[in-house]
């Protein structure tokens, strides 16, 4: 089954699946997908707007790393671990989805000296991604009949800047309204990976 990290991931894929945005723009989504993943299953919880374990370890790899490292750390806040980690947790998201058959990865040097990785969707990989940008986008629009996780996903894909590949500019100004309610539905964690993108921006345009 996939997390919600998988489909932050082949969200962010662009229409023809072969490329992925900057990852450091792309690290607070996929971190918040994975800490609203352990929370909404019980195995975080919330006091006082600190992140804590309260169940057993998830099953599934990426969730448990996340899970343990919690673990380890208690009582920190949401924005620390939405910070934390962002592009070892799409590395392996992305290894993961390379083990569903859902992408392509490869590696190489520019010059012979600077290392740049590349991922490209699968033909699976790609029918996989258009599903999630249509739940997610009858999720945005309020359809009848929308899953509560394809809302999540939006409420946390809006708070990470990441909708564009789902909803053109146009569209998601007009669903503001609406973008807000399920960012908000998504809180603690939407709220931090919020403020990490904005420190990134802030960070880029001081540069």
């Amino acid at each position: 089954m996939r997390t919600l990290a998988d489909e932050m991931v082949l969200l962010a894929f662009d229409a023809e699946g072969g490329k992925l945005p900057v990852r450091q723009a792309l690290a607070p989504a996929v971190r918040g997908a994975l800490l609203a993943e352990l929370l909404d299953s019980g195995a975080l919880a919330d006091q006082a707007g600190t992140a804590r374990t309260a169940g057993g370890a998830p099953q599934d790899a990426v969730l448990r790393q996340v899970w343990q490292r919690i673990a380890a750390e208690p009582d920190r806040k949401w924005l620390h671990w939405v910070r934390k980690d962002g592009r070892e947790s799409i590395r392996e998201v992305l290894r993961g989805l390379e083990k569903d058959g859902l992408v392509e990865q490869s590696s190489s040097r520019v010059f012979g000296v600077f290392p740049l990785d590349r991922a490209g969707l699968t033909p699976d990989g790609l029918a996989a991604a258009r599903e999630v940008r249509a739940a997610v986008v009858a999720a945005a629009e309020g359809a009848a009949g929308g899953r509560a996780r394809a809302a999540h996903l939006a409420g946390i894909a809006h708070a990470g800047g990441q909708l564009a590949t789902a909803l053109p500019a146009d569209r998601r100004r007009a669903l503001k309204d609406r973008l807000a309610v399920l960012s908000a539905d998504a809180a603690p964690v939407s709220a931090a990976v919020q403020r990490a993108v904005q420190d990134l921006q802030g960070a880029a345009s001081s540069a």
